[in-house]
């Protein structure tokens, strides 16, 4: 025999296959826009969190707007100083300078870094392909010697051009991308690609993972991005020697340089206190959504009990007890909420899919953990949903429901 809920929502296909996908809409979203937000910031968290060092010196007051800060910043003497006064417990300074630059049709935040600090910048990995720029220093050299060097009496300061920038015997146009960013554009090692008002070639490939997408010379980042300035840095990485405790350390160091110096490990919370708005707005939107679906679900199994007075009424004249009707609506509900989960789980996979091909830089992050808080949620709902169209089922008159013609 069909169990009377399940009778009761065949009776009904194509209401309850509605009240099912509404549902399914609204798991959907809140599975999928949660991915999405928490993906896309945390896959950058995991990004810089590979980096091979053990605190970052921002400028003071950055505070957590520094996870989205470029250009000038902090002095490049500071990396000198904080190596030779705290030898004793710092083995290296990493200045990097950053600035967007627009790649793949989207804005890509650059790390302008020196090719000697490729290995704590990148934990220890190698590229997939290619080289890095300015392998041995000497773009470097021949800027620092036009911008540094004392001009001799009476000579006029020179303008470098972009011709001169990328002389071969000096290319410092030069650029490395991660393989996730070269697979989007299709590029590779040896294509040109136009960005920032200049042609640029790539020359390297590093693997998927690395703390940024783009990375150039730092030398030439200075001098395009910052006026001219090649003395100036966005922040510093600095990586302790072995041993060092990086509480005491990190205090020690903000004291001395009279910036801020913080955990590389805290680099997550930063970009969650700058970008938590974005959490608040998606579980706004997920919670109206789901609002919606169960609603929708309440006022669907109201009208099916309003509908089927009479039977009720024959029902509770037969013997059956409240907890009995109780019971056969919120098996309804628990029904229909059960195969809306479903679908609306199948969906957001699909929909992170399409997310992802569409827009191949986002990463939309489904986690079964955050299935789990989706099943829950749906399922509170399912009984929030049943309680008064059960109450209205217990409450019908039998002699009067039974006279109805």
């Amino acid at each position: 025999m069909v169990p009377l809920p399940v009778a009761n929502l065949m009776h009904h296909k194509v209401r309850s296959v509605f009240s099912a996908a509404g549902i399914g809409l609204g798991v959907c979203m809140v599975v999928t826009l949660g991915g999405l937000a928490r993906g896309t910031l945390f896959e950058r968290a995991e990004r810089w969190e590979s980096v091979g060092a053990d605190l970052i010196i921002l400028p003071r007051g950055w505070g957590s707007s520094a996870t989205a800060r470029s250009g000038i910043g902090l002095s490049d003497r500071y990396a000198a100083k904080v190596a030779a006064e705290h030898a004793d417990i710092v083995q290296r300074v990493v200045p990097v300078f950053a600035w967007p630059i627009r790649l793949a049709g989207q804005d890509q935040q650059a790390g302008g870094i020196d090719p000697r600090d490729w290995p704590v910048l990148s934990g220890g990995r190698k590229l997939t392909a290619g080289r890095l720029f300015d392998p041995d220093g000497v773009f470097s050299r021949w800027l620092e010697g036009r911008l540094l060097a004392p001009a001799a009496d009476g000579a006029a300061e020179q303008e470098i051009t972009a011709a001169e920038l990328g002389d071969p015997n000096h290319d410092g146009l030069e650029l490395v991308i991660d393989e996730r960013l070269a697979r989007v554009g299709g590029w590779r090692v040896g294509q040109t690609v136009e960005a920032a008002n200049h042609r640029w070639r790539i020359v390297g490939i590093a693997p998927q993972g690395v703390m940024l997408r783009v990375f150039l010379p730092r030398r030439t980042a200075q001098f395009l991005f910052a006026g001219g300035d090649i003395g100036h840095s966005t922040l510093m990485f600095v990586k302790l020697r072995g041993g060092v405790d990086v509480g005491p350390a990190a205090r020690r160091l903000q004291r001395a340089t009279g910036q801020d110096v913080v955990p590389l490990d805290a680099f997550r919370g930063m970009l969650v206190d700058q970008f938590g708005i974005l959490f608040v707005y998606v579980y706004v939107v997920n919670g109206v959504a789901l609002a919606i679906a169960f609603l929708f679900v309440m006022i669907t199994l109201y009208t099916m009990v309003l509908q089927r007075t009479r039977e009720v009424a024959i029902l509770r004249s037969c013997g059956a007890s409240g907890w009995f009707l109780v019971r056969a609506v919120l098996g309804e509900s628990l029904l229909l909420t059960g195969a809306g989960t479903a679908a609306g789980i199948g969906l957001s996979f699909a929909a992170a899919a399409g997310i992802e091909a569409a827009r191949p830089l986002l990463t939309v992050s489904i986690t079964w953990k955050w299935l789990g808080v989706a099943a829950a949620a749906a399922a509170a709902g399912a009984a929030l949903s049943a309680l008064y169209p059960a109450w209205r089922a217990t409450r019908i008159d039998v002699a009067e429901a039974l006279t109805l013609e």
